[in-house]
């Protein structure tokens, strides 16, 4: 029946295209339909009991999805391919790495399957319909095999694009009280950290002239700020449209910069106009010892 058809597509569409054999029997699909439909290519197998319909090109979401439903229904995405999928690492792509129950699911060619003794339903989430666990779990579950600075670099990414905070994070690891990590997590949440090449230019800049270092990526009166010496009560923003997605967001960050009368430098002021950022920065420092 087209009918039956056209309900698994809009399923599978809004599933990035993959659907499970439980979905279709669940819509009404017979064996034998489901069977008639693979061999006339309507669907295509991607893993057992999970079919592309409709989007049948790869792609990131569409194999990570196939990858949660070939696990069940209590599975989540996790590990590496969840911190990729939600920007906390960089790199090649990951392997789909997925959590289940501890009696949930059977091994998956081409997936990488963690099984859980429980998983705590606040641990649960998901990401543009993919079932996911919570990025403080995400981190939580990379802290034992990720190298210190990469997992520093990955806190401050869930702090940026998900406002993943040390509370959350100490409230998954009091969920979690066996999980190793916790320790190494902690460490990275306490580092100073530099994120970008702006950054590391302008540190450099600073040992260059025998300038104290500041601390890096605080909290200073409820914002993230980039640069702060607190001996000083000094703060210096870096500049980068990185973060900010249209030109609104940019004029607008602008405009709190300069409410908070902090120094803010650019790309060039550290790269192309060094000579004249450290005067100023001098400026500051006197004026600020001064206080």
């Amino acid at each position: 029946m087209r009918a039956l058809f056209d309900q698994a597509a809009w399923l599978a569409a809004r599933q990035h295209g993959r659907i499970g054999w439980a979905q279709l029997v669940e819509l009404g699909v017979d064996r034998r339909r489901i069977q008639r439909w693979v061999g006339d290519g309507r669907l295509r197998r991607v893993h057992h009991g999970v079919y592309a319909l409709g989007h049948t090109a790869p792609s990131l979401r569409g194999g990570y999805m196939a990858a949660v439903l070939a696990c069940g229904p209590t599975a989540a995405l996790s590990h590496r391919a969840a911190a990729h999928l939600l920007g906390l690492v960089r790199g090649a792509v990951p392997p789909p790495e997925v959590t289940v129950p501890t009696r949930a699911g059977r091994k998956r060619p081409g997936i990488v399957i963690h099984r859980a003794r429980t998983v705590h339903r606040l641990d649960l989430a998901t990401f543009d319909d993919i079932p996911v666990t919570i990025v403080p779990r995400i981190l939580l579950d990379i802290a034992p095999t990720t190298e210190p600075t990469q997992l520093t670099r990955a806190c401050h990414e869930a702090w940026v694009r998900h406002g993943t905070t040390p509370r959350h994070v100490e409230a998954c690891i009091a969920r979690n009280p066996t999980k190793p990590g916790a320790r190494r997590l902690r460490t990275a949440l306490g580092r100073e950290v530099t994120l970008s090449e702006l950054e590391d230019g302008f540190l450099a800049l600073l040992r260059e002239h025998a300038l104290p270092a500041p601390q890096t990526n605080v909290s200073r009166h409820g914002d993230k700020v980039d640069c702060h010496w607190p001996q000083l009560d000094l703060t210096i923003e870096l500049h980068s449209f990185r973060y900010h997605a249209t030109r609104a967001a940019f004029e607008t960050d602008l405009a709190r910069r300069r409410r908070s009368r902090h120094l803010a430098f650019s790309y060039g002021d550290v790269f192309e106009r060094p000579a004249d950022t450290i005067a100023e920065i001098l400026r500051a420092m006197r004026a600020a010892a001064a206080r």
